[in-house]
């Protein structure tokens, strides 16, 4: 019985590791790239246009572990070719969600 506990605690919090880039969704979109620089990510995120992350084909929808949308700490991210993040990942609707413990320029 303990080691099932165990099992199950233990794949409730394993975390997935992503690398891909933060895009404008907008510009995505659109026909677009969707690669904005920093400064224009940071004024689309503040305007409330989302700012998410690609890796390969897929597209996520970032929250911090609080339940907040991430989009302007993505923001922060926006210039670097690679970006890495650490966190768990869930389809909600059909929207692909990281919800990031970690996230940093590779």
């Amino acid at each position: 019985m303990l080691v099932a506990t165990v099992m199950t605690i233990q794949y409730a919090y394993a975390q997935d590791n992503f690398k891909g880039e933060v895009i404008s969704l907008d510009s995505y979109i659109m026909g677009g790239t969707g690669k904005v620089a920093k400064d224009k990510a940071k004024t689309l995120a503040d305007a409330g246009h989302a700012i998410v992350f690609k890796s390969g084909n897929k597209i996520y929808f970032v929250y911090n572990e609080d339940g907040s949308f991430a989009g302007k700490r993505l923001a922060n991210f926006a210039t670097a070719e690679l970006v890495g993040i650490v966190g768990k990942t869930k389809t909600v609707h059909g929207l692909n969600i990281i919800v990031v413990s970690m996230i940093d320029a590779i």
